[in-house]
């Protein structure tokens, strides 16, 4: 995997997997975090976003969104990339879905909604439109639900079907509950799970937090054969922090 697609894919493997769970639990409030995104040492970009719980039609859903800014110019190469992204989650797991961007010149929007029994997509690269449909039957979990938290003790293992909402695709893809340790954000010290995930396009590591009905990534490091990043929170307000 280049070095371009594994930036344009933070947002997507970071903060679609933060935003759902126990929506159903009623104790999860709204919060904004801004990150910070760095390779080989030096700071390249940052992302911002906001998860918001909310009632609509009687269920109550969270929204998201997050915007993304990577302008690396490195040595080997240059990656300047822009996105937002946003999605909505119900009880019955992720309800729509919009992603649109640019990256190196290139734009970009994928457009989902689980309607029936599939996800169906509407895809543009360069103006050049595409349909498809994803059997619900077809995966277990999407990007947006955190399937890591639903392990129950340390050293455990699992693997599912995902459906990678960025790239309208399902992929196996494996998780192993590292360990626990803390992290600080803000003089507060959260107490995270180290999980390590893997699938055809990703190894990546994070730090999750899952106190209080809110689902937090603190950190997130990810590697491949052309290059790595890491990418970590600088500010939490709402829920669990107030302020950096």
């Amino acid at each position: 995997m280049s070095i371009l697609k594994r930036f344009s894919q933070i947002a997507a493997l970071l903060l679609c997997s933060q935003i759902i769970v126990h929506a159903d639990s009623g104790r999860g409030e709204g919060h904004t975090l801004r990150y910070r995104i760095s390779s080989k040492g030096l700071s390249v970009g940052e992302m911002r976003t906001t998860i918001s719980p909310v009632q609509q039609a009687g269920e109550r859903v969270v929204n998201f969104e997050s915007d993304l800014s990577i302008d690396a110019n490195l040595l080997l190469f240059r990656v300047n990339s822009n996105s937002r992204e946003k999605a909505t989650v119900g009880d019955r797991g992720t309800l729509n879905y919009h992603k649109s961007g640019r990256d190196n010149g290139k734009s970009y929007t994928v457009d989902g909604a689980l309607e029936g029994d599939s996800f169906r997509f509407k895809l543009s690269e360069n103006g050049v439109p595409k349909s498809l449909s994803v059997p619900r039957a077809s995966y277990d979990y999407t990007t947006m639900d955190c399937p890591e938290t639903r392990m129950k003790r340390e050293g455990e293992t699992m693997e599912i079907r995902l459906l990678s909402l960025e790239d309208a695709k399902v992929v196996k893809r494996r998780f192993q509950w590292v360990r626990s340790e803390d992290m600080e954000v803000g003089g507060k010290r959260l107490r995270c799970r180290v999980i390590d995930f893997t699938d055809p396009d990703n190894h990546c590591r994070r730090w999750v937090n899952c106190d209080d009905g809110n689902v937090i990534i603190l950190r997130q490091e990810g590697k491949g054969k052309k290059g790595s990043y890491t990418l970590r929170v600088v500010s939490l307000t709402g829920a669990q922090g107030e302020g950096s």
